[in-house]
């Protein structure tokens, strides 16, 4: 007798799942960090509202509390089996792949995990060098682009100070008060050992990451259906006082500065 599958069989063998690559939020001295205590919750329900229509479920949140020898063991591939080739890992806050030996004073500590490193592993292509301070691109992407280097304020925002190329010395330096921003955006096929999708999305703080991924969702959803790195400036000022949505984000007006299709 021949089985016939039934749709609900086959929706479970074709379901894709999302799942929110977490970080947690900065803790007063003492505070003892918690998986409710965490970054961009705004900027990742703006970024994966487009995922449902392309067939994605909302799978689990992975949280990265900062890592500590002495009191956590690392969590190795075993902790992550849940994650499937079809799957795509979602993170909507800058991953703080050189925080630890920047010297900024705003830092983010990683978590240590074998995921974590993955990670790190395939963004290292696109993002040489990731700080609160400066992103230097790496040279697949960044070879021939004037704002390959960027510097960024890092005390009442994150504007961008100055940018240059790889290769030269000479920055070119914006001025003060014009409330440029830089966005980044990163859609890769698969991480080594996991095989599944990923996503990064973000701009250089909180407010930047939230504008950007409103951006992203409203202008660019099609980035999630084909691998692609971008880099974008965009124009923004504080939150205005009288409007309690973001659609007056719909004003502002990006430029894409690098739309690099990864293969």
């Amino acid at each position: 007798m021949e089985v016939v599958e039934s749709p609900r069989d086959w929706v479970r063998t074709i379901m894709r799942h999302y799942h929110r690559f977490a970080y947690s939020a900065a803790m007063r001295e003492g505070e003892v960090p918690r998986p409710f205590k965490i970054r961009d919750g705004a900027a990742f329900s703006e970024l994966t509202a487009p995922l449902v229509d392309l067939g994605y479920r909302y799978g689990q949140l992975i949280y990265n509390p900062p890592f500590h020898e002495k009191k956590s063991p690392r969590l190795g591939p075993d902790c992550f089996r849940f994650i499937k080739p079809n799957d795509l890992i979602v993170l909507a806050t800058r991953p703080p792949i050189d925080d630890k030996d920047s010297g900024d004073k705003k830092r983010m500590p990683q978590s240590c995990t074998d995921l974590e490193d993955q990670i790190f592993s395939k963004c290292q292509k696109y993002l040489a060098t990731c700080t609160r301070s400066h992103i230097k691109l790496g040279d697949t992407v960044g070879a021939d682009f004037e704002w390959a280097y960027l510097v960024f304020q890092q005390h009442k925002g994150a504007r961008l100070k100055s940018h240059r190329r790889l290769t030269e010395s000479k920055r070119t330096t914006i001025p003060k008060g014009t409330d440029l921003s830089i966005g980044f955006f990163l859609h890769t096929k698969t991480i080594p050992k996991y095989g599944c999708g990923l996503v990064v999305s973000f701009g250089m703080g909180g407010w930047e990451t939230l504008v950007w991924n409103r951006i992203v969702r409203t202008r660019y959803c099609d980035w999630l259906r084909d691998p692609v790195f971008v880099v974008a400036e965009m124009t923004i000022g504080e939150f205005p006082q009288n409007s309690a949505t973001l659609d007056f984000v719909d004003q502002i007006k990006p430029t894409i500065l690098l739309e690099h299709r990864i293969r």
